[in-house]
Order: structure tokens, then sequence, then C-alpha cells
């Protein structure tokens, strides 16, 4: 008997290696089916984690830019700030305006200034200005202050009121009106920093 199994030994073999082989063959193949299967659960979530980091690249594009218009936003706000003028000197505004109804031939020209109101970026002050001249006198007013403004200082008008003046000549062609306005001067403010955050 030993005889038949050293004479067919290589049969045994031969048996047990495709024994063997089918084993491989066996978890090789369940290895497959079980990748295959968490490759077909894959895509949707792939799908979901690629449209997130595209999201999450969109976010941080739009950061980004965001970032840049507020960076703009603020070196617009600067330059707005260095065109005002550093301080509203209340004699030499008082003084212009006197001036100006004076060289237009206008009665009584009383300004005054008020108080100070902070806002963000700059401080205004406004001054009430009372005359007495006729119609055209106070559009050519109003024509000067325009120029003034083109030239660097800025006055914005508030409030403005034409009333019949009873010192003038009832005979007269052009009837003399009080005039009264406030006017608002702008100054920069020092103290403010724009949040860039």
């Amino acid at each position: 008997m030993i005889d038949f199994f050293v004479k067919y030994f290589w049969v045994f073999i031969l048996a047990y290696a495709g024994f063997l082989g089918m084993e491989r063959w066996d978890l090789k193949e369940q290895e497959l089916l079980s990748q295959k299967s968490l490759n077909d659960a894959l895509p949707p979530k792939f799908k979901r984690a690629k449209k997130e980091l595209e999201d999450v690249k969109r976010f941080a594009e739009n950061l980004e830019e965001s970032r840049q218009a507020v960076a703009e936003v603020v070196a617009r706000i600067e330059t707005v700030q260095k065109q005002l003028p550093p301080d509203i000197i209340d004699t030499k505004v008082n003084e212009t305006l006197s001036n100006l109804a004076m060289g237009l031939k206008m009665k009584d020209p009383t300004p005054s200034a008020k108080n100070e109101v902070v806002k963000d970026f700059y401080i205004s002050k406004d001054f009430n200005f009372d005359v007495k001249g006729t119609f055209l006198q106070g559009l050519i007013f109003f024509g000067e202050l325009d120029k003034l403004s083109k030239g660097g200082r800025i006055l914005n008008v508030k409030y403005l009121r034409f009333s019949e003046s009873e010192d003038g000549d009832p005979r007269s062609r052009f009837k003399i009106l009080n005039l009264s306005t406030t006017l608002e001067a702008f100054k920069y403010n020092p103290n403010y920093k724009p949040d860039q955050s």
C-alpha cells in the first residue's frame, strides 16, 4: 500500500494543489464581490463629498472676494475721509457766508454756528444763516455756494426759506425777501477706524 502511495504521490499533491487553488479562488471571488458592493455604495457618497468640496471651494472664493470688497470699501472711506477738511473753523465759514452775501449787496447777513454731530467717519456741523435780498440775489448766492463746494468745501443746504420782508419798498419792482437757510459743513473724524472684520 505504501508503494501505491509513493507511486501515485504526485496525484495526491496535484489533488491537494487543486483543492488549495479552489479555496483560494472562492476567497478571491468573495473579496471581489464585497469590493464590488462597496464600490456600488460609494458613488453617491463620492458625489456628495465632491459637491461638499465644491461648496467649500466656492465659499472660500466668496470669502476672499468679500474680503477684497471690504478692503476696497475701507480704502474708499479713507480716501473720502482725506478729501474732507480736517476741521471746521466757525469764523472762516461765517466770514465766507457773510462775504458772499455782502458781495451781492445783500443786507444784514447773520451767520451762526450750531453744535457738531459725530457720524461714522465724518463730523457735521450746522450753520444758520439769515440775510435780506431779492430772489435773484438769493439764487446767485446759492450758485456761489455751489462753486465753493466744487473748490473742495462741502456745504449742504439742509433748510431753505424765502419770506417777504417788511423792509422793502412796496413800489419796487424787486421785492426784498428774508432768506433763512441752514447749511451743513463737514470734516473727517480722525478717531474713526473702519472695521475690516
